[in-house]
């Protein structure tokens, strides 16, 4: 019998057995996870560069996953990565010459009525308001991929990847709830091991090609205490209490702000592939270089130095005239 194949037989009687059963399982023979890989650094865009390699690899795994068609400009961006407080974080793997990308993973903060909202809300808008409406500031991750030859039986790399998004998520936006969409085959990896709950689901999602969709939610006003209540007798090497929150991790860089450097290059990169997709009616609306103001409420001050404080607050940003055409589409064609 062919591996993949025992894995296939493997998940369905993980999913046939009773939840408390199953997660039991699942926790005992995870394996050993690491806040410290060779070579493996874990930090946020800050280039054109950086860019360009996460959204490629993003397109490349969506396409092979048969999660979106191929895209002219071979990259998977969308109009959320216009929202000047979305990051784009990196596993990038250290070469003697140059660096790897191994992963990589978008977080979108809400924009209320002002803004385009996020993501999900094309399928999961009801659930989403319900967490609005009790004032609670929503952060939707995706975009998340990983390199083909860095997935088989490596936890470490989303492990860490999800590390980097919950910190940077609950202490520089302070942030009430990480939300995200999975595939219904990835359910068990969020909610038996990383403690998300489960707010809807769909059997088709326009977002990526009609696939099923689970909705899911991690408080992470309460994130440390559950983890702690879960994990916190484990051993030290399975114990994702102590690997998420108590221990510092070598492998992970943070930025010093949340200060805005990358509006213009993310819409330089949104124009282009306009242009490799002619419509009249393009679907995502965004023309970057007619944005003369964009307001976003938010939770954190990104107009100074200090990591965000001050909750709802509203940054206004102006571009100069034509701004978004400083980076020439020619530099797209690596």
């Amino acid at each position: 019998m062919g591996r993949k194949k025992l894995k296939r037989i493997k998940r369905k009687i993980f999913r046939l057995l009773p939840s408390g059963m199953r997660c039991k399982m699942i926790r005992k023979h995870m394996p050993p996870v690491r806040s410290k890989l060779d070579n493996i650094v874990f930090r946020c865009a800050d280039n054109f560069d950086d860019y360009i390699k996460a959204f490629r690899l993003v397109h490349d795994v969506y396409v092979q996953a048969g999660y979106i068609k191929p895209e002219p400009s071979t990259l998977r961006i969308t109009p959320f990565h216009g929202n000047p407080l979305s990051r784009v974080f990196l596993g990038m793997q250290q070469g003697v010459s140059c660096e790897t990308i191994v992963y990589t993973i978008s977080m979108f903060p809400d924009t209320g009525k002002n803004g385009l909202g996020l993501p999900m809300d094309s399928a999961f808008k009801q659930e989403l308001d319900c967490l609005r409406s009790q004032n609670r500031m929503l952060v939707e991750i995706g975009a998340l991929a990983s390199a083909p030859c860095y997935r088989q039986n490596n936890m470490n790399i989303p492990m860490l990847g999800n590390r980097i998004v919950q910190k940077y998520a609950f202490d520089y936006l302070k942030a009430d709830d990480l939300v995200i969409t999975v595939h219904p085959k990835y359910r068990w990896v969020y909610e038996d091991l990383l403690l998300f709950e489960e707010i809807g689901y769909v059997n088709k999602y326009d977002y990526v090609s009609n696939n099923p969709a689970v909705a899911m939610r991690l408080d992470l006003n309460t994130a440390e205490k559950r983890y702690k209540k879960v994990y916190g007798n484990m051993p030290k090497e399975k114990n994702l209490h102590r690997f998420f929150f108590k221990t510092e991790s070598p492998s992970i860089i943070m930025p010093l702000t949340t200060s805005i450097s990358n509006k213009i290059l993310v819409n330089s990169i949104l124009n282009h592939v306009f242009s490799c997709q002619p419509s009249k009616n393009p679907p995502w609306n965004l023309e970057a270089k007619k944005i003369k103001k964009i307001k976003y409420p938010v939770k954190a001050d990104i107009s100074s130095d200090r990591i965000g404080s001050v909750k709802n607050s509203t940054v206004i940003l102006q571009e100069k005239e034509n701004s978004s055409d400083n980076i020439p589409a020619q530099a797209l064609q690596a």
